[in-house]
This record gives structure tokens, C-alpha cells and sequence, in this order.
């Protein structure tokens, strides 16, 4: 574990935890850590939460996913997710998915 210090105008020095990613993704905005499933064939896994972000590869509908985390940061816009492919050619693999391609249960 990291710790940040913190020198204080009066000399003392405070040492606390240093902040660390939601979901462990600097990207992450929400935890999800769930189990779901691609819903549809040929979904991109990409690199970052969004189209511009090159693609690993895709993922074939049914493979199994864990989901660690949601990017949302705007309400305007689509979520995206950042998984670990449990099955398939991507076994193994953690990327990023657009939200409405997975099933998983909904989150409040």
C-alpha cells in the first residue's frame, strides 16, 4: 500500500493512504464486480471507454465477462465497462465493452 504525506504549516507531517482507482481503472467512475454475458456477435473489446480507443479484438456473443467497473461519467451518454473475459479466443483479457452489448443484472 502507497501512502501520500502531507506537510502541515506547522511542521507536522500526516501520512494517509494513497487514493487508488475506482475498480482499479483510473477511468472507472462506479464498482459493479459481477458476472455477465456478451449479448450480441462481434462486440469490439477495446482499450479505453469509447470508439476512438483501438480494439484487442472481439468478443463472440455468449462469452462469459466480469465485470469490474462502469464509466459514466455523463448521464448523456453511454456507459461503457471495463471487464475480464472469462471464455472464448479472449480468455483472460481485460478491455473495455459499450454497456448495451452485455447482459448483466442492472445497477443502481
Amino acid at each position: 500500500m502507497g501512502l501520500t504525506a502531507s506537510l502541515f504549516l506547522s511542521g507536522a507531517l500526516f501520512l494517509a493512504p494513497a487514493a487508488t482507482a475506482v475498480g482499479g481503472h483510473s477511468k472507472c467512475t462506479r464498482d459493479t464486480n459481477m458476472n455477465g454475458k456478451v449479448d450480441v456477435a462481434n462486440v469490439n473489446l477495446r482499450q479505453g471507454p469509447g470508439t476512438s480507443y483501438p480494439s484487442y479484438g472481439q468478443l463472440t456473443k455468449g462469452a462469459k465477462v466480469y465485470i469490474d467497473c462502469i464509466h459514466h461519467p455523463d448521464v448523456t451518454k453511454t456507459p461503457w465497462l471495463y471487464i475480464k473475459v472469462n471464455s472464448g479466443a479472449h480468455k483472460g483479457q481485460r478491455g473495455w465493452v459499450r454497456n448495451d452489448l452485455i447482459y448483466w443484472p442492472v445497477w443502481s
